[in-house]
């Protein structure tokens, strides 16, 4: 029998809940429309479209930076082939023109120019990718002044966008609290099962018993979890009731036993909601959600980043050891240049007492 009286108090208190739920979503649809200032709304648009065509440039200044990058890692993978190339061409060249002198008409002199114009054309490449490299870096700089202005005018944009809003969602939080916080009076009556406890017992479960049911509803629901409040509708299923109110001026009344079994107890009381810090922040994500549908939509900032902390991107060093080779590389190649058209030297004068000289083979060369 004290299970059968539990359960149906169970039940009835799980019935009241729902009440007090239903009535609390029913006074939040209707407090959930607000409207704001058209001069204030006007501003925030225009805000808003500012703000969005900013992070726009910013794209825009980070896809030419990835492109500057990519021509940049280009260049200096052809300065490291054709390093090679023009060194080997001007090893060939030095080779030729060493052996012509020593050995005058051995060599034609088709096979001299032709290697003079594979130097030329070997340096004229790296002269080429050198400068494509510098270029490459130039736009890099460029891109980097550019972006640092334009994300820092994005930041301003974003922080005056923001606490503009922040405006409108206090104002519109503090009216909805002012509308929800309203002491009310309420009587209800409480009835519980004595079991085998004692009547004195048994009647101060009652009192409890009835100030909980006053509490409840009188009081607020309030989602204890992550899910969000929109227009003041539960998002998600996962909900849990936690009563949270006040009472004052308790009087109780009408305290008696109901049969052998129950004990009956009334009160009225002074309830006042009490809404907790969790649902405040809720009902102010919502308020703002509302207010970022009104002036154009939500904008994205996670992605949002200066574009120009990442001018500067591995992947176009050159070797540590090409430090020294670099130059020495260069000095030679400006002599190569200079020396487009070696002139022929005068032929050596004889010794006084020349030994026998051996012809030596014509070499083969290849180009």
């Amino acid at each position: 029998m004290l299970a059968m009286f539990e359960m149906f108090y169970a039940m009835l208190r799980n019935a009241s809940m729902a009440l007090v739920f239903a009535a609390f979503s029913s006074t939040c649809a209707s407090a959930a429309s607000f409207t704001i200032e058209p001069g204030l709304l006007g501003d925030l648009r225009d805000q808003r479209v500012l703000l969005a065509g900013k992070v726009k440039e910013l794209d825009e200044v980070s896809k030419q930076i990835v492109v500057a990058q990519a021509d940049k890692r280009a260049a200096t993978a052809s300065i490291r082939r054709l390093e090679g190339e023009s060194e080997q061409a001007r090893t060939k060249l030095e080779k030729l023109q060493a052996f012509d002198r020593d050995n005058p008409g051995t060599i034609s002199r088709e096979q001299v120019v032709a290697a003079e114009d594979q130097n030329r054309q070997a340096f004229s490449a790296l002269k080429t990718a050198r400068e494509k490299k510098s270029g490459a870096d130039a736009r890099i700089n460029s891109l980097s002044v550019d972006s640092s202005a334009k994300y820092a005018e994005f930041l301003r944009l974003q922080k005056s966008f923001e606490r503009d809003v922040g405006r409108v969602v206090d104002t519109q939080l503090q009216e909805r609290l002012r509308v929800l916080q309203v002491k009310k009076e309420v009587s209800v009556t409480e009835r519980v099962a004595c079991g085998d406890d004692s009547i004195p017992v048994c009647k101060e479960r009652s009192k409890k018993a009835a100030e909980l049911k006053a509490t409840e509803m009188g009081s607020v629901v309030f989602v204890n979890s992550l899910t969000e409040v929109k227009n003041f509708k539960l998002s998600k299923e996962e909900l849990r009731s936690e009563v949270q109110a006040t009472l004052s001026n308790k009087v109780f009344s009408n305290q008696h036993m109901v049969g052998e079994t129950e004990y009956e107890t009334t009160i009225t009381a002074n309830v006042e909601p009490a809404i907790g810090d969790t649902l405040r922040e809720q009902m102010a994500l919502g308020i703002r959600s509302q207010v970022y549908d009104m002036v154009g939509g939500r904008i994205d900032f996670s992605q949002v980043q200066d574009p120009s902390q990442f001018s500067d991107e591995q992947g176009d060093e050159v070797p540590v050891r090409s430090a020294k080779i670099k130059k020495k590389k260069v000095v030679q190649e400006e002599a190569v240049e200079e020396q487009e058209a070696p002139q022929e030297t005068a032929p050596r004068q004889p010794a006084p007492a020349p030994a026998p000289v051996r012809r030596l083979e014509k070499p083969t060369f290849t180009f």
